[in-house]
């Protein structure tokens, strides 16, 4: 019987896998609710398309801090190739979480608020 040695990742940087999507559910979920408060209420749509604009904002400052520290930082050699390999899913997935939060927030703060 042989014995293989394992290196395990800690649970900590498994779970920033998942970072940039969370910023982007939250985005989902307060820019919807924002509108909808905003339309229940008769905001104008002045005030309420720059509050759309500075949460769209405010999360997107968030997942690109995000992926700045990931691409800055240094690939986790102590944990040998599944630290490396963990590293750039952690950039990717950060970057696509970016892409994903532009694409999907940003052309409807285009459209009319409230109809």
């Amino acid at each position: 019987m042989s014995t293989m040695n394992v290196l395990t990742v800690p649970p900590r940087r498994v779970w920033w896998l998942a970072g940039g999507f969370a910023v982007w559910c939250s985005a989902l979920v307060v820019l919807y609710a924002l509108h909808a408060i905003g339309c229940a209420f008769g905001w104008s749509a002045g005030p309420l398309r720059w509050s759309l604009v500075l949460v769209f904002f405010a999360h997107l400052a968030v997942v690109g801090w995000m992926w700045r520290n990931f691409a800055k930082a240094r690939p986790d050699h102590d944990h040998g190739q599944t630290g490396s390999f963990l590293h750039a899913a952690i950039v990717w997935t950060t970057i696509a979480a970016f892409a994903a939060t532009v694409l999907t927030f940003g052309p409807p703060l285009l459209l009319s608020t409230c109809l």
